[in-house]
């Protein structure tokens, strides 16, 4: 599985590493607290950390309410460890979030192919992707979900935790129980095999006003990032296209391994970026072989939003002088996040390291500086300022 951003272990090592803000994926199996809460709560006591304990005990023998099951318990007590970290980026993923993180990252899910849409009353009704499991099951658009796997959906259950548990291994199967929108029909309960659905990161299109420039939109950076990207390009090249703009606004990072090969995409040889670990080894991301479109007139569109593996695209293709950067100073993220998968199926994003551009420097806390400013309140015109400073530079060589 790739790494986020920050991936020092390209193809070598199996520990993910994040860039993103947010996003997860599952990396080292890693025991935490959840364990021995949930088996002992009572007796629990944290050797080393007698302050911690004494709060426990008087909390466990004297508050008035429900406690907290341990799974929960367990979270909450590690965010407080993490927090005091003071680094933003170093945080706790509960399972739900942790799960759809993951399908993100990877660009697929296992999945009964419906959309959920959530009414003002809290009631949640499905619309059925065509042919997919739920179409083919019989389920039909504004039908209303009541339960998964025996599990009832209250008004109040999150939609991520409802699509988490929609979710899963794609052959594997999943009951639902369903019933018309319109309440004159009666309850159905359907067993649904899920299949495979991709979550592309990228979008692409010729500008209107010029078909020969071909903008490629990247949401986010997936482990098919790199693939989607070089399918874009080559096939709005075979419809004319000659000079291609990625579109990075308000990307907010993803895989590191998936950032260094959309790179290498446009890079002939060199280095891409850097990354120093806590040990203070050095590892260096470099071009293998001359990437398909490194002679593609490219330009990079960044704004406020840009961050992570994003930064290390623009910047590693900025410093090299194979694009024009435009817009806005990007947000200015230059660590590293490890991934670790925790017992109770959240998990620990953790700083571990700081990633370097091309010149050996870190990432300025002010983000990256485009070369040409373009007002982030007129999206449009970095496009066709872009689109212009690209024609106005000719073919590539």
């Amino acid at each position: 599985m790739a790494c986020p951003i920050g991936e020092e272990m390209t193809i070598r090592s199996k520990r993910p590493i994040f860039l993103g803000l947010g996003v997860g994926l599952v990396l080292l199996g890693l025991a935490f607290a959840a364990g021995w809460l949930a088996g002992g709560l009572r007796q629990a006591q944290l050797a080393g950390f007698p302050l911690v304990s004494e709060i426990w005990v008087l909390v466990r023998d004297h508050y008035s309410g429900t406690l907290p099951d341990g799974p929960s318990l367990g979270r909450s007590m590690g965010r407080g460890l993490v927090q005091a970290l003071g680094d933003p980026y170093s945080v706790i993923v509960d399972p739900a979030a942790r799960e759809l993180e993951t399908d993100q990252l990877t660009g697929s899910y296992g999945g009964i192919g419906a959309d959920l849409i959530r009414d003002a009353g809290g009631l949640l009704h499905l619309v059925p992707y065509p042919d997919g499991p739920a179409a083919r099951g019989g389920i039909v658009e504004g039908d209303i979900l009541l339960s998964i796997d025996g599990e009832e959906l209250t008004p109040t259950v999150s939609m991520e935790d409802v699509t988490a548990l929609l979710r899963g291994a794609p052959g594997s199967t999943v009951v639902v129980v369903v019933k018309p929108s319109d309440a004159l029909g009666s309850l159905r309960q359907l067993r649904l095999v899920r299949e495979t659905f991709s979550l592309p990161s990228v979008s692409s299109y010729l500008l209107p006003d010029d078909p020969t420039v071909v903008v490629v939109r990247i949401t986010l950076f997936s482990q098919m990032t790199p693939t989607e990207v070089d399918r874009a390009l080559e096939s709005a090249t075979a419809r004319g296209a000659t000079v291609g703009i990625l579109d990075v606004r308000g990307t907010p990072g993803g895989l590191l391994e998936s950032a260094v090969d959309t790179a290498r995409l446009f890079l002939k040889d060199g280095t891409v970026a850097s990354e120093q670990r806590a040990d203070g080894s050095l590892t260096h991301f470099r071009v293998e072989r001359q990437g398909r479109w490194s002679l593609l007139p490219v330009a990079v569109i960044v704004d406020g939003g840009t961050a992570s593996a994003a930064e290390i695209v623009a910047g590693s293709l900025q410093q090299r002088g194979r694009a024009i950067v435009l817009g806005m100073p990007t947000v200015g993220k230059g660590t590293v996040q490890s991934i670790f998968a925790l017992s109770d199926g959240s998990s620990l994003h953790l700083t571990t390291a700081v990633w370097t551009l091309p010149d050996g420097h870190s990432l300025p806390s002010g983000g990256l500086a485009p070369d040409i400013v373009v007002d982030s309140a007129a999206p449009e015109a970095a496009l066709r300022l872009a689109a212009q400073e690209l024609q106005d530079q000719g073919p590539g060589t």
